[in-house]
């Protein structure tokens, strides 16, 4: 938790100071209303035992205040002049460190989302994917609510348990000492059972922040892979799965909820006979007692001791709930720092070698998505491709093309060899260069929740009509957008849920062409549209993109996709069998060759 504070601004941190000394104020303040009401107490019996309401009187509130022979009324009024002072001081300092703890711990837990966002945008792919998206997911929502949670305890309940259990028991030795020594056998008792509790509900904590992630994984499967269960008639087992983590998560909050009203209800009834001992023993010591003074007193103590009992006993409560509150807290901070603490596997460069013209080289490249896997993803792969140039990759899935893609744009770096672009080793080009001189376009279309024009202005905020049309017509979306009744305005529901597959490719086609890329990576990224629809992108694409000399790989698994690139390279198990034309590949490549005659039968023989 310390180190969570630490996140926040130096604002907060004075804040979170102000906040603490206000809520000492105010538990100090509300601690004297007892030795107040005692005092009135005190006086209204001496009032009422000698019916005299204008005798003298001594106030005496902990012999720090004392006013010796003074009339009753007076007196009453006097105290109760100060019972109201004080009410005030400790509710309007109670208030104000309310106000500000809830600010603090509202406004830190946005600050901390924020720095957590942050981070993900600085980690590459591979760090991402080593977390999953529902765990993620989990450490924006239900763990920093949690530290949210925890930082109000912290500042508010931490301090008030604590100060009502120490000064609490100062001021009921002060009051008598004698039946002080009930404390010797309360606090112990009260400690015993939070020990005893606690070996339950600190498991369960932790159990149920992994319960939290195994649902959240087990809903993100059945939310993306709804379709596939429905056409498998899987929906009672999945049922069934997701039936049993929320089980699971219920038992564990019931174990929980169960821990926690336990231990009040065992500490509120030692409280309570602690209560009963303190009376029935100044009842069996009193009985000869004969002066209305020393009744009155006895009375008075009597009445503040035993809240005294009951402040003891609730800042216990207190402390306790708030230490198990703040340990919730930390195993949150502790998940989350496990992304903070994640350094980027690729660093952000400020670098003056900037991406000028779109030259693609790859020189002695091998790639393995995880470090102990036994076999390459892609070996030795070396090609180049000139500005302006239609670069195709092609070969059977899991050849390793989108690899090459990803490693072209930076998503992954190079265990071995390197990727230069416009000669510049990519690891050293600034990034946010590399980042605005990159489209690439990938498969499955990342459509956000907004409108079709929002979604274009997304990759480009600049972007004025013209910009609009030109790309919507090189992707072929600029008809089917003015079918829709509010054409560009049209609503888009997230991931693009009411368009069509080819409508989605279309519409991030044009995303990536309105930049106006150096480099424009299409990774499978027709495979939704028809043979002509995607004849007619690629053919504008490539006679746009060529007048301004910007590099087009088009990475497909077909060969009417590339039959016009400049040249195409032919991958098989992570290697590049052979690198030309189509004619070329057509007359020396027995594996382009068998894919040429199973997609186009005798046409290119």
């Amino acid at each position: 938790m310390i180190k969570i504070f630490k996140l926040l601004r130096p604002k907060f941190k004075w804040l979170s100071a102000l906040t603490c000394m206000l809520t000492v104020i105010s538990v100090i303040a509300f601690l004297t209303v007892p030795v107040l009401i005692g005092e009135i107490t005190k006086i209204a019996y001496q009032i009422s035992a000698t019916g005299n309401p204008s005798q003298l009187v001594d106030i005496n509130i902990f012999k720090i205040w004392t006013v010796k022979s003074i009339n009753a009324k007076t007196a009453i009024g006097i105290v109760s002049a100060a019972f109201v002072g004080v009410m005030f001081v400790a509710t309007s300092s109670s208030l104000s460190a309310s106000y500000l703890a809830n600010y603090l711990s509202a406004v830190g837990s946005r600050d901390i989302r924020l720095y957590l966002w942050r981070h993900l945008g600085a980690l590459s792919q591979k760090d991402i994917e080593d977390f999953s998206h529902a765990k993620i997911m989990t450490r924006f929502t239900i763990d920093i609510q949690r530290i949210q949670f925890a930082i109000m305890s912290f500042l508010r309940t931490m301090l008030i348990g604590p100060i009502n259990l120490v000064i609490g028991l100062v001021f009921a030795l002060i009051t008598d000492l004698h039946l002080s020594i009930i404390f010797a056998v309360l606090i112990p008792l009260i400690l015993i059972f939070m020990g005893i509790f606690s070996r339950i509900l600190i498991p369960a904590f932790i159990q149920e922040q992994k319960a939290q992630d195994d649902i959240n994984i087990q809903s993100q499967e059945n939310i993306l892979g709804a379709k596939v269960i429905k056409s498998y008639n899987l929906e009672k087992n999945q049922h069934a799965k997701f039936y049993k983590e929320s089980l699971n998560i219920a038992k564990l909050n019931q174990k929980e909820w169960f821990g926690f009203n336990g231990l009040f209800s065992i500490i509120m009834l030692i409280a309570n006979i602690a209560t009963l001992f303190v009376v029935a023993i100044v009842g069996a010591t009193s009985r000869n007692v004969g002066s209305a003074l020393l009744i009155s007193n006895k009375i008075k103590n009597v009445n503040i001791f035993v809240n005294y009992v009951m402040v003891v006993t609730h800042g216990m409560i207190m402390t306790a709930f708030v230490l198990f509150n703040i340990y919730r807290g930390r195993v949150s901070s502790k998940r989350i720092y496990e992304i903070l603490d994640r350094k980027p596997d690729i660093e952000f460069i400020s670098s003056d070698k900037k991406v000028t013209s779109g030259k693609i080289e790859f020189k002695n490249v091998t790639f393995k998505y995880f470090e102990h896997a036994e076999k390459n993803i892609i070996e030795n792969i070396n090609f180049s491709v000139n500005p302006g140039e239609v670069f195709g990759i092609i070969g059977p899935t899991g050849s390793g093309k989108s690899t090459i893609a990803k490693l072209m744009s930076l998503d992954f770096k190079t265990h071995d060899g390197q990727v230069l672009i416009d000669d510049h080793d990519i690891l050293q080009i600034d990034t946010t260069s590399l980042r605005s001189n990159i489209s690439h376009i990938y498969q499955k279309p990342v459509i956000l929740s907004g409108t079709v024009k929002s979604n274009l202005l997304f990759a480009k905020n600049d972007a004025n009509f013209d910009d609009i049309e030109k790309a919507c017509k090189i992707a072929c979306a600029w008809e089917y957008i003015n079918k829709f009744n509010d054409k560009f305005d049209h609503k888009i529901e997230p991931k693009g849920a009411n368009l069509s597959g080819g409508q989605k490719q279309r519409l991030s086609i044009a995303q990536g062409v309105i930049r106006r890329p150096k480099i424009l990576i299409l990774d499978d990224s027709t495979s939704a549209l028809d043979t002509k629809t995607e004849s007619q992108v690629l053919h504008q694409i490539k006679e746009e993109f060529s007048k301004q000399k910007i590099t087009t790989i088009i990475i497909t698994q077909k060969i009417s996709s590339i039959l016009n690139a400049d040249k195409i390279a032919v991958l098989h198990h992570g290697i590049i069998e052979d690198i030309g034309t189509h004619e070329e590949l057509m007359r020396k490549n027995k594996l382009y060759q068998e894919i040429a005659l199973t997609q186009l039968g005798g046409e290119n023989e």
